[in-house]
């Protein structure tokens, strides 16, 4: 009977060890969430940041990034053809994984970043815009090329734009820069 209950208990344990290695707590690179947007992600440069841009944008002038932030601001105007949204957007370095362990937060992007950058999204018109005052402190990942800079803002012509709820990513986790800088945890996730 005792060599039973062990078998069992044993048993159980692998069980448990292997379902929790399937899915339990794990990472992954940053997966886009539609075609249109994994085509973008394909396409850019994500090893350019707004920095090289200020410091030599004739270089850069038809890099296409992919450039993530917080959105500081979003105005919308209408046109005949669209309703467009202006985006004012606080850049965050993101090390482009997604982490899925138990908190709520999927994405850890650094307190720091590297300024300034503003970008325009058209939408059709009837698009329901009443949730474009919601979105002002959501994420941001702009896909794009850069256009002009204005007094160091640095604006992109989007040709994709991801916004990303604030409940899904977390600034107060991890403090890192670009590649090869050094990290410091903030707080374990």
């Amino acid at each position: 009977m005792f060599t039973r209950l062990v078998s069992f208990l044993i048993l159980a344990f692998v069980a448990l060890v292997f379902v929790g290695c399937i899915i339990g707590p794990s990472i992954r690179l940053y997966k886009p969430i539609t075609d249109w947007e994994k085509e973008a992600f394909l396409k850019a440069e994500r090893e350019i940041y707004p920095n090289d841009v200020r410091d030599d944008f004739p270089k850069y002038d038809s890099a296409r990034v992919a450039w993530p932030g917080i959105i500081l601001g979003a105005e919308t105007s209408d046109i005949d053809t669209s309703i467009i949204i202006q985006f004012k957007i606080e850049h965050h370095y993101y090390d482009w994984i997604e982490d899925f362990s138990i908190q709520q937060e999927k994405i850890f992007l650094s307190p720091r970043g590297e300024g300034l950058f503003e970008t325009k999204w058209h939408l059709k018109p009837g698009s329901d815009i009443t949730k474009v005052n919601e979105s002002i402190g959501d994420m941001i990942i702009v896909y794009g090329i850069p256009k002009d800079i204005k007094d160091s803002t640095i604006v992109l012509d989007a040709y994709y734009v991801r916004v990303i709820e604030k409940q899904w990513f977390s600034t107060q986790f991890f403090n890192y820069g670009r590649p090869g800088d050094s990290m410091t945890i903030l707080r374990v996730p």
